[in-house]
């Protein structure tokens, strides 16, 4: 599967870890170990590739070319010397089996790159007789070859893990930057990329999801969705429908906020892979309701002021606080693997009881 290799610029990403990385590509002295941290969505895993691909590049330039063979390979995720380890789907640790078998994988010398790269993703989740494992490695890695690990920090790494590598910090964008990025980057008009910054909160790879999002409209004519992935085909009409459909529940008819509350999350669950975004785009209305009472200018979903106006007229500052409480608590709920329709169901129901 094609990787998304392009490197985001120096106004987007954290300038001292994108220098330093330049310096190692001038000097040609690759160091054994690379550790890359930061958020997610701060480009850590496309900086990966963008400094594999320009140690291997065959062009006589200070960048990628993304021309030559070796450029291209990377970039379709072909290139037989970029080793990959991760964390498997629905499994809570990167094991020792998956280290020993990556490491009798690079015995060999590297197939056809100057430099052999061993990404290790969620690096924070091996356990530690995998960390152990890998120690000899990373001391005595095999000839061409040099490892980059990716996690959040430096916490669940052991000491001696982290004593062995070259530790560069990426830091969280801002939303302005994300902006500008959105629009250079991928063609992203300035408001739908102002509004998918904001609403992702400087995660470029959620930011991307929005967007990619767009490519049809998802509502019908009664402003409910066509089918399940309608939201997923069309981002914005979906931040509409899903912001609608949180106003109706606080101040649409009393009578029928119980029914509405249960069909809202009954439709939000249908696909689990359309959770996030839409969590996303929740998160953002809470935060706007306690937001545009002290600086409406500050709100995101600018085209709803006047609602949330009226809202913030019905309801008390306690509430909007509740709310954003309760919604911390339904992620974390969620992220621990609750059942997605259960938790919705007891997220808006306490919403409509006010």
């Amino acid at each position: 599967m094609p990787h998304d290799n392009r490197m985001p610029d120096k106004q987007f990403a954290d300038r001292t870890a994108i220098a330093e990385l330049q310096q190692i590509i001038d000097t040609k002295k690759v160091p054994n170990a690379l550790l890359f941290t930061g958020n997610p969505g701060v480009g850590r895993k496309q900086a990966a590739f963008m400094f594999a691909k320009a140690v291997n590049c065959t062009s006589d330039t200070r960048v990628p070319c993304n021309l030559c063979r070796s450029c291209k390979k990377i970039d379709a995720g072909m290139h037989p010397d970029m080793v990959h380890v991760h964390l498997p789907d629905k499994k809570k640790a990167i094991t020792i089996s998956q280290i020993r078998e990556m490491e009798a994988s690079i015995l060999a010398r590297p197939n056809e790159a100057r430099f052999r790269m061993v990404l290790i993703s969620n690096a924070g989740h091996m356990n530690a007789q995998a960390q152990n494992a890998l120690l000899k490695a990373l001391e005595e890695p095999a000839r061409g070859t040099f490892f980059i690990l990716l996690a959040r920090d430096t916490a669940k790494l052991l000491p001696t893990i982290r004593s062995r590598v070259r530790h560069l910090h990426f830091k969280p964008l801002t939303g302005t930057a994300l902006a500008d990025h959105l629009c250079a980057s991928f063609s992203a008009d300035p408001q739908s990329a102002r509004i998918a910054a904001a609403t992702a909160g400087a995660d470029l790879n959620l930011a991307l999801t929005l967007l990619n999002m767009a490519d049809g409209p998802g509502l019908s004519d009664d402003n409910t969705f066509r089918n399940a992935d309608a939201y997923g085909r069309d981002w914005q009409a979906g931040r509409v429908w899903i912001i609608r459909q949180l106003c109706d529940l606080i101040s649409g008819p009393a009578a029928a906020r119980v029914q509405n509350a249960l069909s809202f999350s009954r439709q939000m669950s249908l696909d689990p892979d359309h959770i996030v975004p839409g969590l996303a785009v929740m998160r953002t209305f809470f935060r706007d309701l306690c937001v545009c009472r002290h600086v409406p200018e500050k709100t995101i979903n600018l085209d709803f002021s006047a609602v949330f106006q009226d809202i913030v007229r019905q309801v008390t500052e306690e509430h909007c606080l509740r709310w954003m409480t309760a919604f911390h608590e339904t992620e974390q709920r969620l992220a621990s693997n609750s059942s997605v329709r259960m938790t919705l169901d007891r997220f808006f129901l306490r919403m409509i009881q006010i």
